[in-house]
């Protein structure tokens, strides 16, 4: 009879548990609300309402049960709302050390963003070449971040006024295709992206410019919604999608082959500087 009486006594107790159970999971990842997550257009990342970046999150939320409210933004506004806080995550974002200051950033891929120039221009390979061209315009899309190496000679280009910003990839190329700009910085995939004719393609060369490694592009979650507790979490969460290859598989989803191989190389992954919190 004893024994009948702590079963039951577990039973009664045991729907109790659930939701505490549920809430330490909520604040585990930070997300007892939903969690306001902006993409913005771009076709390696995000087009169309599809590509790595959607495919991500959605691995995020089937992982932790947290929900997302997910909308479209410009890249410059992304950053300005997740420093206000009125954004808590966004993706594919490029470091700053302004940018460590209010979010923690998570790397899952690696881009080595090119040179992209009219074939007309003749040969070129490199940045320092373009910019001994006189008045040679470059279009950049406004709030995109690109490396070190590549954003140290945006700087020098913005001063000579040779720098033109876009809000998307969509006018950017338009403006190359007009020759409103004489380049721009970007992927191939953004090139095939923007300009679906072969032939008009075939008007531009693409330059890897870049001396050292990749460039990590990372998750966004901003500091006023997440601890440090919590950032680490989705750290660990991140390196299990490297470990368990689902994030290979999300590239390779939304890549081609080699492309696909190149945005999950780094030389340097998950370095303390990459880590962010």
């Amino acid at each position: 009879m004893a024994l009948h009486r702590q079963f039951v006594s577990l039973l009664v107790l045991a729907p109790a548990a659930w939701p505490c159970a549920e809430a330490m999971a909520e604040d585990r990842y930070g997300c007892e609300q939903p969690i306001s997550i902006a993409y913005t257009r771009n076709v390696v990342f995000f087009h169309d309402d599809v590509g790595i970046d959607p495919d991500l999150i959605a691995e995020l939320g089937k992982r932790t049960g947290c929900q997302f409210a997910t909308s479209v933004r410009p890249r410059d506004e992304i950053w300005s709302k997740l420093e206000s806080g009125e954004l808590q995550m966004g993706t594919s974002g490029v470091a700053t050390p302004q940018r460590r200051s209010y979010t923690y950033l998570l790397p899952y891929l690696y881009m080595r963003n090119k040179l992209i120039v009219r074939d007309d221009l003749g040969e070129m390979t490199s940045l320092d070449a373009f910019h001994d061209m006189p008045g040679a315009r470059l279009g950049v899309i406004a709030g995109y971040r690109h490396g070190a190496y590549i954003d140290g000679m945006l700087r020098i280009l913005r001063a000579e006024g040779r720098v033109v910003e876009y809000k998307d990839d969509a006018t950017r190329f338009s403006a190359l295709l007009n020759g409103d700009v004489e380049g721009v910085i970007g992927h191939e995939m953004n090139l095939e992206g923007a300009v679906s004719d072969r032939r008009q393609r075939e008007r531009f060369h693409v330059i890897d410019v870049m001396p050292g490694p990749a460039t990590p592009h990372n998750l966004m979650l901003s500091r006023k919604r997440f601890t440090p507790a919590q950032s680490a979490e989705w750290m660990r969460l991140m390196e299990t999608l490297w470990l368990d290859g689902t994030l290979a598989r999300i590239m390779r989803k939304n890549a081609p082959p080699q492309q696909a191989e190149g945005l999950l190389d780094s030389g340097y992954r998950y370095s303390s500087t990459d880590r962010g919190w």
